[in-house]
């Protein structure tokens, strides 16, 4: 249990009637491997997520905060958050592509050149209440990299899509 700062109101009451959300996953890959040199390779999913948590915000009933041996005049006007188990499933595909080649053809000057890029896009649906703050629905990295006997040089770059804040 913690109470929050006056400006908020808030109790936070962790619930300990929560059960532990569990997932089926069904995932197909398909990969093709260049000689010695990379591979490309594509993969989809499909996960169920059962009892996911979701989160909520009420106002305590007297014999709630009862229950937490609360003063309901003086905890009365706070709200209670918490989480719950949500009641229908939350499901999540996506697909993943992934190409890596070492730049073989290349002058001899210019051999140890590697190049890759992948990509990633999710989709959710369910309850909209579930706790997926912070979740990417796409990215993309890409980049090059040289390798030396002596040293290894490397230029990556990554984008995240816009992600949902809660």
């Amino acid at each position: 249990l913690s109470l929050s700062a006056a400006p908020t109101n808030r109790i936070s009451v962790n619930n300990i009637g929560v059960k532990a959300w569990t997932a089926k996953t069904l995932k197909f890959s398909l990969e093709y491997y260049f000689e010695r040199v990379g591979l490309v390779s594509v993969s989809a999913y499909q996960r169920k997520i059962e009892d996911f948590f979701g989160s909520t915000v009420f106002t305590p009933s007297a014999n709630f905060l009862q229950l937490y041996n609360l003063d309901s005049a003086t905890y009365g006007a706070y709200d209670v958050a918490t989480q719950y188990n949500l009641t229908t499933p939350v499901r999540m595909s996506g697909v993943d592509l992934n190409y890596k080649q070492a730049l073989t053809f290349l002058p001899d000057w210019a051999r140890g050149i590697q190049v890759f890029a992948n990509a990633g896009a999710q989709h959710l649906t369910g309850d909209d209440s579930g706790s997926f703050a912070g979740y990417i629905p796409r990215t993309y990295n890409w980049g090059v990299s040289l390798t030396r006997p002596r040293y290894n040089m490397r230029v990556n770059w990554n984008y995240s899509g816009r992600a949902r804040q809660s």
